[in-house]
Order: C-alpha cells, then structure tokens, then sequence
C-alpha cells in the first residue's frame, strides 16, 4: 500500500545507491526518494564520507532514484545544495531541513528554529529549484503547517516542477 519509498540519511554514496537498486528491484513502479545529509563547509557541501550533491545526484538517478536531494541538513545551505543537485542533471529535488542546530536545554534536546524561520527559506528553496519540500530532525507539525502555509503562498498549480 505505499506510494513511494524514500530512501534517505545516507551519508555513503555506495552504500545509498545499493539501498535504491534495492528499493526499485522491490518496487519497480513505486517513486523512489533518495537523499543524503550534506554540510556546507568553506570548500563546498559534502556527507560526511566526501560525496559532493553534484556526484551524488546522477549516482543515486542511475541507481533508480527519481528523486534525490538533501536531509538532515541546516536549511541555510539548502539553496546552494538544490541548485547544485541541479546542475548534475536531477529532474526531482527534494529538501527536508533541519530546524537549526540541536543544543541541550536543561537535559533535554532542543531544536531552535522556529516553524517561522524555516518557512522563510521556501521561496529561495523553490527559486533554487526544490520540487519536494518537508523538514528533518527537530521539524515539529507546527512547522509543517508553517511550510504548507508558505507554499500554498508561493506556488500557483500548475505542472511539477
């Protein structure tokens, strides 16, 4: 009964594109979504195993994914991130954010972006070229409702992107 399968926090490239074939063999007609954490460093965005979002995208497209992009990663270096993903060639961006930084607050994790900040980012998300938006560790349902506002805000119906 699934829609699609996702594929996702893969910080091996090798190992991520296993897990697609893996998926596509076991559902040949299901979308699959695959996508890696990247982190903006002063030379570029990597996993932390050294996979670039221009080496992983037609990677992870030729192992089956449809749609490949980026998890578990700071929204502020999402917009690069898409734009790269692009140029390698994915047709299907998908970005799933972080709400900041996680930090201990009297013992317990605490994520400090707020549902406001990480709707902010949808308009250079989708300029960049994102056609899946959602969010990652930290993301609560109020922060979902943020991003669907924001959305429903900037995009008109018409054809995927």
């Amino acid at each position: 009964g699934a829609d699609l399968l996702c594929v996702e926090t893969m910080i091996d490239l090798a190992e991520a594109e296993l897990a697609v074939r893996a998926a596509r063999e076991a559902a040949p007609s299901l979308p699959i979504v695959a996508t890696m954490p990247f982190e903006a460093m002063k030379r570029g965005c990597f996993t932390v195993m050294g996979a670039t979002p221009a080496k992983a995208a037609p990677r992870l497209a030729a192992a089956g994914a449809d749609v490949v992009g980026a998890n578990c990663t700071l929204g502020s270096a999402l917009p690069g991130i898409v734009r790269e993903l692009k140029a390698a060639g994915a047709r299907f961006v998908a970005v799933r954010p972080n709400a900041g930084l996680p930090a201990l607050v009297n013992g317990a994790l605490a994520w400090p972006e707020s549902p406001e900040a990480m709707a902010a980012r949808v308009p250079d998300l989708l300029e960049a070229g994102a056609s899946l938006i959602g969010g990652c560790c930290g993301t609560t349902p109020a922060h979902i409702r943020a991003l669907g506002a924001a959305l429903s805000r900037t995009v008109t119906p018409s054809a995927p992107r």
